[in-house]
C-alpha cells in the first residue's frame, strides 16, 4: 500500500516551512505589506544607499514589480527613491522607519526561533538545524 502523502517528510516540511513563516511575516501584514516584502527590506538592509537597476538585478525582479514594491515601501514611509548622482538610475536609501520595521522583523523572528528551541533540547536543537541544513544542501 502506497504512503499518504500527508505522511511524508516532504510534506511534514512544507507544512512547518508555511506554519513558520506566517508566523513571521506577521509584523508585515500589520503594515499592509506582503510576504516577499521582508526579504526585499532585509537585502536593502544589507545593501545600504543602493541603485534601482542594481537591486533589480541582484533581487532577480522585474522592473514593474520593483518599482510597484518600491512605491508601497516609499508610501509607507520605509524607504527614500533620489535620483543619483549620474541621473540615470535611483539611489534607494531605508529611512529611520524602515530600520525599525527591520529590527522589529528582526526580534520578532529571535522570538519565535526562541520559542522553537524552547520546544528541544539543545542537543535535539543542534541535530535538527545540522539535519535541516543537510537537506536544503541536497536541493
Amino acid at each position: 500500500m502506497a504512503k499518504k502523502t500527508e505522511n511524508t517528510l516532504l510534506f511534514a516540511l512544507i507544512e512547518a516551512g508555511a506554519l513558520s513563516r506566517q508566523a513571521a511575516i506577521a509584523p508585515l501584514r500589520e503594515l499592509g505589506l506582503v510576504p516577499g516584502d521582508d526579504a526585499i527590506l532585509l537585502w536593502l538592509n544589507g545593501n545600504p544607499e543602493t541603485e534601482f537597476s542594481e537591486m533589480m538585478f541582484e533581487l532577480g525582479l522585474d522592473k514593474q514589480s520593483l518599482r510597484t514594491t518600491l512605491f508601497r515601501f516609499q508610501n509607507a514611509g520605509l524607504i527614500i527613491c533620489t535620483p543619483s548622482q549620474n541621473g540615470d538610475d535611483l539611489d534607494v536609501t531605508l529611512t529611520d522607519g524602515g530600520q525599525r520595521l527591520i529590527d522589529a522583523l528582526e526580534h520578532h523572528w529571535r522570538t519565535l526561533d526562541k520559542q522553537l528551541r524552547a520546544q528541544l533540547k539543545p542537543k535535539k536543537n543542534k541535530k535538527l538545524k545540522k539535519a535541516l541544513h543537510k537537506l536544503a544542501d541536497s536541493f
